[in-house]
């Protein structure tokens, strides 16, 4: 007979778990909104330490002003975010971004609703899915989980049914993870430890290896023929265990 499913590992005691196993979130190195999206455009398919060279050329130039990024000449910008690769695009990306910041409808951003914000974002070139709920989250303060890679394969291994890519899996799941109405501050939180346990994950082989040790997911292996036994998500999660979204 074969055991029911457990459902997923509500997205809030995942929160305490990653808090309990991280300590307290990393705090953002960005000194302004502008400086946030910079480093968010830079680091698209880029390394941070890239990244990192990048921003620094750009705040010693600008001082991540964007009347005084607007003002270089494409050459000069090109070249001062040559650490972070794909310099056309991203350059094209960021002097639109400046452009529309300073303008009637960027300025006036604040005042629109998360879905035509969300619209007016991903209306600029080289702005994707992601990139425009990371800004909407950390610009603009509004509402938003991100389904980044490392945010699906923590998903998964909290028993979630996740799509193939970021758009698919956000229509399958944010209706459910609004509906437990965690905080601005508790997103933008889970975000940022979501990043560090997935660098984790990752050195020690993958959420397979490392959700167990800090109580998301089954262990790994399981002899044939012995029932899996599902960890729980630590204090405060008696009875929660990951399993099917079934979505």
């Amino acid at each position: 007979m074969t055991a029911a499913r457990r459902p997923p590992v509500p997205v809030r005691e995942l929160l305490g778990v990653l808090r309990a196993a991280l300590g307290p979130a990393p705090v953002w190195s960005a000194q302004t909104p502008f400086e946030y999206v910079c480093g968010a455009v830079l680091v698209q398919n880029t390394a941070w330490t890239s990244v990192e060279r990048a921003l620094q050329t750009l705040r010693e130039v600008t001082g991540f002003d964007a009347e005084r990024l607007l003002a270089l000449a494409d050459a000069e910008l090109s070249d001062l975010i040559r650490p972070a690769g794909f310099m056309r695009a991203k350059s094209r990306t960021l002097r639109a971004y400046a452009a529309w910041s300073l303008s009637e409808a960027g300025r006036s951003a604040t005042g629109l609703d998360d879905e035509a914000l969300r619209g007016a974002l991903l209306a600029l070139p080289g702005i994707g899915p992601e990139t425009a709920d990371v800004l909407a989250l950390m610009v603009f303060s509004r509402r938003r989980f991100i389904f980044d890679t490392y945010g699906r394969r923590l998903l998964a291994q909290a028993g979630y049914a996740v799509g193939r890519d970021y758009e698919s899996t956000r229509r399958a799941l944010q209706a459910r993870i609004d509906a437990e109405a965690l905080s601005h501050g508790e997103l933008v939180d889970i975000h940022g430890l979501i990043l560090e346990a997935g660098k984790r994950a990752r050195a020690v082989g993958g959420w397979e290896v490392y959700g167990p040790r800090i109580g998301v997911g089954p262990a790994p292996s399981v002899p044939d023929g012995a029932a899996r036994t599902w960890q729980t998500c630590g204090a405060g999660a008696q009875g929660a265990g990951p399993g099917s979204a079934g979505l």
